[in-house]
């Protein structure tokens, strides 16, 4: 049946051509390449892919033979998605145990979850962020969409065999995976907060489903031509060509971090990817020519094998940081030279059934010397294989158990609580703040000293999880303050705690330092957070956040904002801290001791000279 099945099913070396476009994408995104902000769009239209192909062949069976076999049918899956994933988390686990144990900790956390299919639940209920990593990221965090497609290989199916009995079932099949995308994409849209971490609704099968389903959506209209408005191939060839033009133009242009993704952008790109798909499949143009050229099939072809060995390979050399350009050349070529050896040496033979072929020879009963020596040469090798499997998971096993880990999940933890006891001082903090205020006034600071100033002087500290190690240090020098800070805390969610502070707490202290920026872009924060601070002095950080592709441009846009605006402060991290790796954890983000305390230095002095200069202006008028 399946050879049946395959024989009727026409190849679009087209697809290959979207497939590499895509994983292009992926790759640059993750190399922190400026022309790849939303790079991980490329995810969206595998997904896209994946969901055409696969509902096209269970179409094509239901129609051949009434149901599908699904046994056959999840053996493919295995033999296509397995092989390939295994031996690549099989070899990051060996290399990260020698090069670095971070990495190597993380990947044996993950393992099982990688090769299973079940790393994006895993991630949630970690709570581990696709955005934010403690320490170096795990070298597996990627294989989220494998689990994501794994998912939708177990449940489609299913779900067709059982709609297939129905009278008119390419409707059926069309209005029920239409309802299910749109409850997928409304998911996205309810379950997604502008002011928190995005990973849940990143992660989430149920947020994310809706691309593979979009892409069944263009398998079934393929089959059933459902919708009967007929189209021109070169209608079709000019929708899919412009549908690419707008693909690139997003993943060029829009921020990772946009709001607009999740509020309808990823499903625009899954629409706009399926047109790009049927066009291929109903027209000939130049979009064909393109997309089907060699070098796009050649990277098409293997884009599943350097999607799985790009991610780790990066992750091991550079951190996940931007990198020289001579490692960034590095790191590619690693990673496609990796892809073909899997491609070429493991997913291939593999795919092609290898395994079975094997095992028919083994047990087949030769008639004559050559199909004997055969025999004999097919099961030494089986043995040797077999030998090598056994041997390596035995390795494996033994270096999972043995090896000594080094974790920064502990490191987490620890300031996971730490947020939690430095919100209970927050509380307790601005209660002793209004118990003070009803019955002391106000002096006047400019016949103070400087250590009766910051001894006296009222700032609300709004952070994030950088702040969190800083507020010991925090209180030390500036004790009647108040630090708010909140692990994964973005730009826009300062701006509201700001707001609670005014309307409910009922805040009236001396100045606002906005210490936020290493969780996304400054979007249009400053510009708010200034009007709402009003003539109070309004201290901005520059932040130190290298695997971030916006550090520069947030510390750009601080830079300007303080120097156009009065009453606005600069404190400078970013440059207090460079050339200093021994205020660093691994993640090269979050402090040590030594750089807590000097980034509560920085906001010190920067207080004390605002504070003087504050004090200059106002005796003047």
């Amino acid at each position: 049946m399946e050879k049946k099945i395959q024989k009727k099913r026409k190849y679009i070396k087209e697809i290959d051509g979207l497939r590499a476009l895509a994983v292009i994408m992926v790759l640059a995104y993750h190399l922190k390449m400026p022309f790849a902000k939303s790079g991980l769009l490329g995810v969206t239209v595998f997904f896209v892919i994946s969901g055409y192909l696969i509902t096209g062949i269970l179409i094509n069976e239901i129609e051949e033979s009434g149901g599908v076999d699904l046994k056959n049918f999840w053996l493919r899956r295995i033999r296509r998605l397995l092989p390939a994933v295994l031996s690549m988390a099989v070899v990051m686990i060996f290399v990260s145990a020698v090069v670095n144990r971070v990495v190597f900790t993380k990947g044996c956390n993950d393992l099982l979850s990688a090769v299973f299919g079940y790393n994006n639940w895993w991630q949630i209920f970690r709570k581990v962020s696709y955005f934010e990593n403690a320490g170096a990221p795990s070298p597996f965090t990627h294989c989220w969409s494998l689990a994501i497609e794994t998912q939708f290989y177990l449940i489609y199916p299913i779900l067709l065999i059982l709609l297939s009995k129905a009278r008119n079932r390419g409707k059926v099949f069309a209005a029920v995976t239409a309802v299910l995308a749109m409850i997928s994409v409304v998911l996205m849209g309810v379950l997604y907060s502008p002011d928190g971490d995005p990973s849940r609704v990143y992660y989430g099968t149920d947020t994310r489903a809706f691309s593979l389903l979009i892409g069944a959506l263009a398998a079934i209209q393929k089959e059933y031509h459902i919708i009967k408005v007929k189209l021109r191939g070169k209608l079709w060839a000019v929708i899919g060509s412009i549908s690419v033009l707008i693909l690139i133009g997003m993943m060029m242009l829009i921020s990772s971090y946009s709001s607009f993704l999740y509020y309808g952008g990823q499903a625009i790109v899954s629409v706009l990817a399926a047109f790009v798909v049927y066009a291929v499949t109903v027209s000939r143009s130049l979009l064909n020519i393109i997309l089907g050229s060699n070098i796009l099939k050649w990277i098409g072809d293997r884009s599943y094998s350097i999607y799985l060995w790009h991610y780790p390979i990066i992750v091991l050399m550079s951190g996940g940081k931007r990198a020289a350009w001579w490692i960034v050349i590095l790191e590619v070529v690693l990673s496609v030279g990796f892809a073909e050896l899997s491609y070429r040496f493991i997913e291939t033979p593999v795919r092609h059934g290898i395994i079975g072929e094997y095992i028919g020879i083994i047990n087949s009963r030769p008639h004559n010397r050559r199909e004997r020596h055969r025999q004999i040469q097919v099961a030494r090798r089986s043995l040797k294989a077999m030998a090598a499997v056994l041997a390596t998971g035995l390795a494996l096993s033994l270096c999972i158990a043995f090896v000594p880990k080094k974790t920064t999940l502990d490191t987490v933890a620890k300031r996971e609580k730490k947020a939690t006891e430095v919100t209970k001082l927050t509380n307790q903090k601005l209660k002793e703040q209004k118990a003070k205020a009803k019955k002391t006034a106000k002096t006047s600071k400019s016949t103070m000293t400087d250590e009766e100033l910051l001894k006296n002087v009222q700032m609300l500290l709004i952070g994030d999880s950088i702040t969190v190690d800083v507020t010991d240090y925090f209180y030390k020098v500036l004790p009647n303050s108040i630090s708010d800070t909140k692990i994964g805390r973005s730009t826009l969610t300062g701006v509201k705690v700001f707001d609670e502070y005014q309307t409910q707490k009922k805040w009236d202290g001396d100045g606002v330092i906005f210490a936020l920026g290493t969780n996304g872009p400054m979007y249009d924060t400053l510009g708010r957070i200034r009007q709402k601070v009003g003539d109070k002095p309004l201290f901005l950080t520059t932040v130190h956040a290298p695997k971030e592709d916006f550090e520069g441009s947030n510390n750009e846009e601080i830079r300007k904002f303080v120097k156009e605006h009065e009453h606005t402060y600069l404190i400078d991290w970013y440059t207090a801290s460079a050339d200093h790796p021994e205020y660093f954890d691994q993640d090269d983000t979050h402090l040590l001791p030594k750089g807590a305390e000097a980034y509560a230095q920085c906001i010190k002095d920067a207080v004390l000279k605002a504070m003087r200069t504050e004090e200059k202006v106002n005796d003047k008028v």
